[in-house]
């Protein structure tokens, strides 16, 4: 009976193994109208190649969702090339609403289920929506503990545990980000750039806040903080069954904003104890990577192809004055969608404000724009956020 259970244990092991992670995508139900010409009466014909153009309407629709206007005019061909060619990959489920005959041409009406995910995807894979964002850089700051460590190993700044070569997490998210298209920086370039204080060397789990301080130091824009941890579950025989969890949040280094977050368990069975901790952290590691990329894709998305929230930090005003620029904000900037005062102190004010755009082109407006006896200057700037400086009107 003992090796029966045994066998039966590994079974279950090797079965979690094959059996792939259904992560799930983000879709939308949108319409869409197709036409097609009747040739020769053979309105079976018709109504495919209606359907079809039906379908190409209904992911144009889903791409607006995702990307601005002019965004897609800019990249009409490209999308069009690469997108459009295979419409059917990202529509999950259409019906036909409603079939018109006008004379030899064939109207169908559909509503169809479109995959935000995989068009997100793919739209990053050609550049189109990471380019929407300014190609942001990102940056991997895993502790990692494989089974016979005794400790958790980083290597920005602890030395005990200070490996030389990438750890395995790091590794797979590296390659699982640049293959979607990321922007990323090595640690061998990072680590000749950052200067580590002593409270930091020591920390295995960074916050957001130190995420940012770090993050800030090597020029990047999204930081990857967490931990990543093997355990030996039991030992059949030769076979060593492993089980690894792996928790990782996407951070903005500008603002602090926790953009994205997820935790990941793996089994792996092998016949060397490191062996099994490896690939069970390979595998975690990989389906972090996929939820991961889905969600910060998905947050650009909605920033490119609606609002986003921009910090702004206004120097050197008096209350008066802060009353007039909230006013001057809500009501003559364009694309401001509402305002969201955080805090007024010695001059200081900080308010985030819902803006469909960048926070370069809000940046323009504000040093364009007339607030009455007083105008402001930008004094600096990051994707998300803007220095303001009151200025007396000339």
């Amino acid at each position: 009976m003992k090796v029966l259970k045994g066998l039966l244990a590994v079974c279950v092991a090797v079965l979690a193994l094959v059996s792939p992670s259904l992560a799930q995508e983000e879709s939308k139900m949108v319409t869409g109208e197709g036409v097609a010409v009747i040739h020769n009466g053979q309105k079976d014909i018709a109504r495919d190649a209606a359907i079809q153009d039906a379908q190409q309407r209904a992911v144009e629709q889903a791409i607006g969702v995702l990307i601005d206007s002019q965004t897609q005019v800019e990249n009409y061909q490209v999308i069009s090339d690469k997108i459009m060619s295979q419409t059917k990959g990202y529509i999950k489920r259409y019906n036909i609403t409603n079939e018109v005959d006008e004379g030899n041409l064939l109207r169908v009406f559909i509503n169809a289920e479109v995959s935000l995910g995989k068009l997100s995807d793919d739209l990053s894979a050609i550049g189109i929506l990471l380019g929407q964002m300014h190609k942001p850089r990102t940056i991997i700051l895993i502790a990692e503990q494989n089974i016979g460590q005794e400790y958790y190993a980083w290597w920005w700044g602890d030395i005990h545990a200070r490996q030389s070569d990438m750890a395995v997490t790091e590794s797979v998210l590296m390659d699982k980000f640049i293959e979607k298209g990321f922007e990323m920086i090595d640690q061998d370039v990072a680590s000749k750039k950052l200067s580590v204080s002593n409270p930091y060397k020591g920390i295995q789990s960074l916050s957001p806040d130190q995420a940012k301080t770090i993050g800030g130091q090597v020029d990047a824009e999204v930081v990857l903080i967490g931990k990543a941890f093997a355990k030996l579950n039991s030992s059949i025989g030769a076979l060593k069954s492993a089980q690894a969890t792996v928790s990782i949040k996407a951070v903005r280094t500008d603002t602090g904003q926790v953009i994205a977050s997820v935790m990941t368990n793996a089994p792996a069975v092998h016949n060397s104890d490191l062996t099994a901790g490896n690939e069970a952290l390979k595998k975690a590691a990989k389906d972090a990577a996929e939820q991961l990329t889905t969600k910060i894709l998905a947050m650009y998305a909605k920033e490119t192809g609606g609002t986003r929230s921009v910090n702004l930090t206004v120097n050197g005003l008096n209350k008066t004055q802060f009353v007039k620029f909230k006013d001057v904000l809500r009501n003559q900037v364009r694309n401001v969608k509402d305002i969201h005062e955080r805090s007024y102190q010695n001059g200081v004010a900080k308010v985030s404000v819902d803006y469909k755009g960048s926070a370069q082109i809000l940046s323009d407006e504000l040093s364009a724009k007339s607030f009455g006896d007083f105008g402001v200057e930008v004094t600096g700037s990051t994707a998300n956020s803007l220095e303001l400086k009151i200025t007396p009107k000339q």
